[in-house]
């Protein structure tokens, strides 16, 4: 049996407890099936690991679980009934709480073999499981882990809850770093993923997941590890559950999977009376519309964005920091919570590799590869991920544009991983706005000019005012005849211009006038010989 993984020196806990079988090993200790000698009753021992009894910090979130869990009574919660912290035979610390053991199997389990659930013993099971998550929210607890390995299926068809291991009180100091992600990443919250503080909510969205893999029969989201996981919680949706599911349940489901978490049940109290909701026919209660449910993603993450009718404008450089070293380590980030009913195999082969204490890190070994692919290999290398998003084409969006420091690195050192985040699109040029209709100028008409006054020998168009009294000549008689008076007759042969005035010349008694007119009234001269 590998180190860490070996049964306990002493086979009576606290001079109390036997240590029957093994159930279950994860990352931080093992769940033992023993008997309580004093009362002579079936429990459940959990016990931390070997290793991890020497760290205060270790032992310090075992208590607390211990702590937190003691506050907690409810018939959907497995109830805890010792702990202690002692020296075992061989000389190591021990640290081991004592709990309910429930006949039964988990969630996990029961997946794994019928794979998908009728929707009658699906509500049924999220119905117990957000009474459990009520009790806990309302003593000031979130439970930051709710998975199907943590959920407890008795042979009753009792629902509890357990694993207390990475829970958060508001009345106790935390044991995490500002910034450190909590949770399994296939039922992580968004918030969690970007690091922000666990709520309430965060449970509400773990429920929704565990109710979506019992509806859909497959997890909403996968993917090749851990990190990349994580981001699908940032920057997805979860595709469409299947037909059969009615609308109700639909709607159940959808609200509590909502990115923001303002938009979803605010507890396991509002969850439980929706289920209830539904199961008595009523409408579930509106949500005051509060923008899109998209917006807390791409806050949180510039690619969440990716599909938004109306993305706000992005900043060329967005950072998100947070310990991703943790989503790679199953039950929990950085210290592994363990389950009750574990989904982790016993045996050899299920721990994890302890790093190296230096590691040799070369640029071109990860420089336009997938960001998330990266960050696995470098969190598992030992080395904490510091992800940095930039706005580029040179590679394609979510690959690796730099990465720094590199060369060799002590283990736990943090790397600084630029990725490339797709440009926005240009904005659209608008169309230049067509050019104005000038309408064409109206014709210009001349306007008649006054001659002014007609010198001597000379008479204006218009009346004959000759001795001989003869009438005027009509207008537009071309070729117009003048008449003149000196003591005779003389005709003036004119010439006119249609449309305009006409000179005429031409021989006549001396002191003669002539008209000439052309189309018009003319003007027509004659010279006295």
């Amino acid at each position: 049996m590998t180190a860490g993984r070996r049964p306990p020196s002493t086979r009576l806990l606290g001079g109390r407890y036997e240590l029957l079988s093994l159930l279950a090993t994860g990352g931080m200790g093992q769940v033992w099936r023993a008997r309580d000698v004093v009362l002579r009753r079936p429990v459940a021992a959990k016990v931390l690991r070997s290793e991890y009894t020497g760290d205060a910090t270790f032992v310090a979130r075992f208590r607390a679980e211990a702590q937190h869990s003691a506050l907690l009574t409810h018939r959907n919660i497995a109830a805890l009934f010792d702990y202690g912290e002692g020296v075992a035979d061989d000389g190591e610390p021990l640290a081991y709480l004592v709990m309910e053991l429930v006949e039964g199997e988990s969630l996990a389990q029961l997946l794994e073999r019928e794979g998908r659930l009728t929707v009658a013993r699906t509500l049924e099971v999220l119905r117990q499981t957000a009474a459990g998550l009520a009790a806990a929210h309302d003593a000031g607890l979130v439970h930051r882990d709710v998975k199907p390995g943590n959920v407890l299926v008795g042979t009753d068809g009792t629902v509890k809850i357990t694993d207390f291991g990475i829970a958060w009180s508001a009345a106790s100091a935390p044991l995490t770093q500002t910034g450190q992600v909590v949770g399994t990443a296939h039922y992580l919250s968004p918030e969690q993923a970007a690091g922000s503080k666990a709520g309430p909510a965060s449970d509400v969205y773990a429920l929704g997941m565990i109710g979506y893999e019992c509806l859909a029969g497959r997890r909403a989201f996968d993917g090749e590890n851990s990190v990349q996981i994580a981001l699908r919680q940032l920057r997805e949706v979860p595709d469409p559950l299947p037909a059969d599911v009615p609308a109700q349940v639909r709607a159940l489901i959808d609200r509590a999977l909502l990115k923001d978490p303002a938009e979803r049940f605010p507890d396991g109290a509002a969850f439980r009376d929706a289920v209830d909701d539904i199961r008595a026919g009523r409408p579930l209660p509106p949500v005051a519309p509060r923008g899109d449910t998209r917006a807390f993603a791409a806050t949180a993450f510039p690619a969440a964005s990716a599909g938004a009718s109306a993305p706000a404008p992005r900043p060329a450089r967005r950072r998100l920091v947070a310990p991703l070293a943790a989503l790679l380590i199953g039950a929990g980030l950085g210290v592994a919570a363990l389950q009750v009913w574990g989904d982790a195999p016993v045996g050899p082969g299920t721990g994890t590799t302890e790093a190296p204490e230096t590691v040799v890190l070369a640029a071109s070994d990860h420089l336009g590869r997938p960001v998330a692919d990266v960050a696995a290999e470098l969190t598992a290398a030992g080395l904490g991920v510091d992800l940095v998003g930039a706005e580029s084409s040179a590679v394609p969006a979510d690959h690796v544009l730099d990465l720094g420091p590199v060369g060799t690195l002590t283990r736990g050192s943090v790397v600084t991983v630029t990725y490339a985040i797709a440009p926005p699109d240009p904005e659209p040029v608008p169309a230049p706005d067509p050019a104005p209709v000038v309408p064409a100028p109206a014709p210009v008409v001349p306007l008649p000019v006054d001659p002014g006054p007609v010198p001597d020998g000379e008479q204006d168009q218009g009346d004959d005012d000759s001795d001989d009294g003869a009438d005027d000549e009509p207008p537009g008689n071309p070729g117009g005849n003048g008449n003149g008076n000196a003591g005779g007759n003389g005709n003036a042969g004119g010439n006119g211009n249609a449309g305009g005035n006409g000179n005429g010349s031409g021989n006549g008694n001396a002191g003669g006038n002539g008209n000439g007119a052309a189309n018009g009234r003319g003007r027509g001269l004659s010279r006295a010989t």
